[in-house]
């Protein structure tokens, strides 16, 4: 019972012992599916009150759900769940990979930890499994741990190894190795053709001209890339259908990518022809504006004149 008091531990500083900068702490709320790790680091940051450089080092993108968390531990654990690291300059956060912040920013440094109530090797092995990137070493006769590494980094091994021994001191009991973490026929012949362009303005053009030949068959329709003009001629009464056909469909290609709620400001993640963008309510894109973001449901609307269109993440 006294080891298990020892792991939850373990597992708690893990996930709330890690921050070095001082963030705010309003609770945020968050989903992404498949977003841009640059892109929910930079907005992440600027909830946090501070500028936000993302170096190029950082990439591929993120799918996870976090709610109730001050920034700063939600920071924490997306960056050192994807291999990335952060560090505060001036009143800048500056995300990049561990050997470009080392090269560019970090200064190495030496701590020395004694522990009381674990014995050093188990200490050690604890510091490999939530700090990887500090290097450690034990002296067994003092019961000593020698860390190495940045100074951001060695605070938060220092932090945990300080926090991991004084609870096996309550416990009364010595630890002696770290837990394991897994983490749609017409065509008569006195029929009036009207020849006629519409505009395709947001909507892929070869896929709204598949739409209308498979509509009507028996007409031939083209569509200019150059110009985003659909032609043909057709009756006025398939005009009308095309019209309203080609309304419902011709909409921005928007990705909803994430949703991120802090006290009562909501923020969308989104991404149209490989460009990500951060939305608040009233915000436009594209001449659409964002009219809501749904509570508790990834949905929100875009609306433009009476013109109005949902996008739901993952769904």
């Amino acid at each position: 019972m006294r080891s298990g008091t020892v792991r939850v531990l373990v597992v708690a500083v893990l996930l709330l012992g890690m921050g070095v900068p001082v963030l705010a702490e309003e609770l945020v709320n968050m989903e992404f599916r498949q977003a841009p790790l640059a892109d929910v680091l930079q907005i992440l940051g600027q909830l946090g009150g501070y500028n936000v450089l993302v170096d190029p080092s950082v990439q591929g993108e993120v799918s996870f759900v976090l709610n109730d968390l001050p920034v700063q531990e939600a920071l924490d654990l997306v960056t050192r769940t994807t291999g990335y690291r952060y560090q505060l300059v001036g009143n800048t956060l500056v995300f990049a990979s561990e050997q470009r912040l080392k090269s560019e920013f970090g200064t190495e440094s030496v701590r020395f930890v004694g522990v009381e109530h674990v014995s050093a090797d188990a200490a050690r092995g604890l510091v490999s499994l939530v700090v990887p990137s500090v290097r450690s070493f034990v002296d067994a006769e003092r019961n000593l741990v020698v860390l190495y590494g940045l100074e951001s980094d060695l605070k938060v091994a220092e932090q945990v190894l300080k926090e991991y021994d004084r609870q096996a001191g309550s416990s009364g009991s010595a630890v002696a190795e770290v837990p394991a973490v897994e983490f749609p026929d017409q065509g008569l012949a006195s029929e009036t053709l009207v020849f006629q362009a519409v505009t395709i303005e947001y909507a892929d053009g070869q896929r709204i001209l598949d739409m209308v030949r498979e509509l009507l068959p028996q007409r031939e329709f083209r569509f200019h890339v150059e110009t985003g003009l659909l032609t043909a001629r057709a009756t006025a009464e398939e005009w009308e259908v095309l019209k309203a056909l080609i309304e419902q469909h011709d909409l921005p290609d928007i990705v909803l990518k994430g949703i991120l709620r802090s006290g009562e400001q909501k923020l969308a993640l989104v991404e149209h022809r490989g460009t990500a963008y951060s939305l608040q309510v009233g915000e436009e894109l594209l001449g659409w504006r964002l009219r809501e973001l749904g509570e508790g449901t990834a949905e929100f609307e875009f609306s433009q004149g009476g013109r109005r269109f949902t996008v739901r993440m993952g769904r």
